[in-house]
């Protein structure tokens, strides 16, 4: 017998972003919010080439029929990093699914860096998460997302609900990446092909850098440094995939990933963000 029910109404959280070059300068130059889902200002830890976005929720979970938006528009020659300040909570779903939906859209000669912390699907979920990738030729995105199904220090494992994802990369108008995944109990996650025995996951992505040999000997070298982690370079892509049971290793070694990859794709070395120390 439960003792709640669902409630009767749910959230929709929109953000609507847009960042331009000005005076040698990102701006921020749109923020536009419904519901609880905010920016408050534009940070510049790192000089005003590169303005740091801290995305807030702040009822700090998302429930059953909840809803997220983010769009962010990322103008020719800006730079931008979004970040989060903890992790993201799904709550049981109440057989309402919770839905995310994020699209970033990159000019040429653009960077936007998407660096949230996980996000925990407790028990009982009904996720639903669409990213959609839009790029210009020339624009660079570094991007990951951690998951962890279950609440494994509360010791309440991910045994009833599912997870799906759709993730679009597209370059020019064409599509160079599309893949929907669903991650379900009843769906054999022990299996080597999908989780292999473990209830954390990250994939990361770097799109617009082209291929090149010694830099992807030294990412794989790092990627050597913790056990389940293995990278993929296709054409104008790199993915990167983490599997294990404590996602601060995964953050760790997609950290040390992205810290080789600045030097490359910025004139700026990683700096990591000072929330991610809280």
């Amino acid at each position: 017998m439960r003792l709640f029910d669902s409630p009767s109404y749910s959230w929709l959280g929109e953000l609507d972003l847009g960042f331009d070059l000005r005076d040698d300068k990102t701006v921020m130059s749109r923020n536009r919010h419904e519901g609880p889902l905010v920016v408050q200002k534009a940070l510049y830890p790192e000089g005003p080439q590169i303005c740091q976005v801290l995305i807030i929720h702040p009822p700090g979970g998302i429930a059953g029929g909840d809803e997220l938006r983010i769009n962010c528009d990322v103008e020719k020659g800006a730079c931008v990093q979004l970040i989060n300040p903890g992790a993201t909570k799904w709550y049981e779903s109440f057989e309402r699914p919770s839905k995310q939906l994020i699209s970033l859209n990159l000019k040429a000669d653009s960077i936007c860096e998407w660096l949230p912390q996980e996000n925990i699907i407790f028990n009982k979920c009904l996720v639903d998460i669409g990213t959609d990738i839009n790029i210009e030729a020339g624009g660079i995105y570094v991007g990951w997302d951690f998951f962890s199904l279950g609440r494994h220090i509360d010791h309440a494992p991910f045994i009833e609900g599912r997870l799906k994802q759709k993730t679009r990369i597209l370059i020019d108008g064409l599509p160079v990446f599309i893949e929907r995944t669903l991650f379900s109990p009843d769906q054999l996650l022990d299996g080597p092909g999908i989780l292999d025995g473990f209830s954390s996951f990250g994939t990361m992505f770097i799109v617009g850098l082209q291929q090149d040999e010694s830099l992807i000997d030294d990412l794989r070298e790092i990627a050597a440094e913790e056990t389940h982690c293995a990278l993929t370079w296709l054409k104008d892509l790199l993915v990167a995939r983490w599997v294990g049971e404590d996602i601060e290793h995964g953050r760790q070694v997609f950290t040390r990933l992205w810290a080789r990859l600045r030097s490359v794709y910025s004139s700026h070395a990683a700096v990591k963000p000072r929330i991610w120390n809280t």
